[in-house]
Parts: C-alpha cells; structure tokens; sequence
C-alpha cells in the first residue's frame, strides 16, 4: 500500500469514528446512570485517563460496581461475561449488548438506552433515568 491510499483510508476512518462526549461532560451522565442503577457515584473503569477524570468528578472507578465504562469492544465483551450493565461513548456498542450509550447529537450528549440490553444485564433502572433517554 502506497502512502496516499493508507493516508486516506486513515482519515476516512477517523472521520466515520463519532464524536466523543468531553469527561467534564461525561461526569453527570455517569452519575446518574450509577444513581439509577443503584450503584451512587461507582463504576468500573479500565480506562486510565477516564478513571483520573472519574475520580476528580466525584465518581469512584470500583471493579465491583455493577455498572462499567466499555471503551472498546474487548472490554464490552469482559463486562458484558461479568454480567455488568455496559455503558459506552459509541451508540454503535448498542448492537453488541452495551445497555447505554452516552453520545454527541447535535453538539449536546444525550443518553441511549437499550432495554433489552439493559434487562439481560439484570440492572434495573430508574423510571426517572428512562425519562430523561432516547429508549430504543
């Protein structure tokens, strides 16, 4: 591969990637889908920098929270096996079982919520977090 055709393709795929949702942002979205989830203020993290942030924003990074932060899909997958309510900055892990996705549209986050997602994980959310999200 020549180096214009791997440029290109570099720049394709990091213009299809959606925007991710700011940690300053991010914080009172995940505080109150933990709340909701009733696990106040605790979600697992494997993300070093967002666990920094976390812990800033007044949210514990806990392994044993039942609610947890995919960055990518193998971590989906790890949490989705430990039986986790999956929360992810990409709506596209809804289709491979995250339970919520918390994203840009149109410049504002906004949260997602898969039920059926949501019910195999055996969390079981407030009506008033249910309110407030795109249920799909």
């Amino acid at each position: 591969m020549t180096l214009f055709p791997a440029a290109l393709l570099f720049v394709t795929v990091a213009l299809a990637a959606p925007p991710q949702v700011a940690p300053a942002e991010l914080m009172p979205f995940l505080k109150v889908v933990t709340t909701s989830a009733g696990a106040p203020g605790r979600i697992a993290c494997r993300d070093m920098d967002l666990s920094m942030q976390l812990k800033k924003g007044g949210v514990s990074p806990d392994a044993k929270a039942p609610v947890a932060w995919a960055a990518n899909g193998e971590q989906l997958k790890d949490y989705l096996a430990d039986g986790k309510l999956v929360v992810a900055g990409d709506a596209a892990m809804l289709k491979d079982g995250a339970g919520i996705a918390i994203v840009l549209e149109k410049g504002r986050p906004v949260i997602l919520v898969s039920l059926k997602n949501v019910q195999a994980s055996g969390v079981t959310l407030s009506d008033a977090l249910l309110k407030i999200s795109r249920v799909r």
